[in-house]
């Protein structure tokens, strides 16, 4: 599986996502199963946020790098599946690129863990970014469980 997160800069959720996918994929051996993120108002000089990097290091996720970018037709080429944050990235997708709108699912619905979105953290204090990577390990987790040729125990 090759999934595409998806917020709005492409500095919290989306990197969060992505990085907890490739530990998550890389922990069950799981072959071809890669994550990369985009935003749909990212800018190359946006800053990660220290309490992303400091969430994804308690979770084992060191060294943290990684440039903002914003989605583009080619990624969405490249990912089996485009997992956006919010009903409004989602839509946003479908209106821009009509032609991806099959494999655009709502994170947490592909995830089997409902039509929600994940709220954006930015700007708010640390404690709102690690709710917000515990949703987003959770969602990987579940996603990567639903999807995973069960011969990925994630117990082993």
């Amino acid at each position: 599986m090759k999934a595409l997160f998806v917020c709005t800069g492409n500095t919290c959720r989306s990197v969060m996502a992505e990085f907890l996918f490739k530990r998550e994929a890389g922990r069950r051996s799981l072959e071809g199963w890669e994550a990369r993120s985009a935003g749909l108002a990212a800018e190359r000089y946006f800053v990660i946020p220290q309490a992303v990097r400091t969430a994804l290091a308690q979770h084992g996720v060191q060294d943290v790098e990684h440039i903002p970018q914003l989605v583009t037709r080619e990624q969405l080429r490249w990912a089996d599946a485009v997992l956006p944050m919010t009903r409004a990235h989602r839509d946003a997708l479908w209106d821009q690129f009509p032609e991806h709108r099959h494999k655009t699912r709502l994170f947490l619905e592909a995830a089997g863990l409902g039509e929600r979105d994940v709220d954006d953290p930015i700007g708010r204090p640390d404690d709102v970014y690690f709710r917000c990577r515990d949703i987003l390990a959770e969602g990987v987790r579940a996603l990567i469980q639903n999807h995973a040729p069960s011969t990925a125990d994630p117990r082993s």
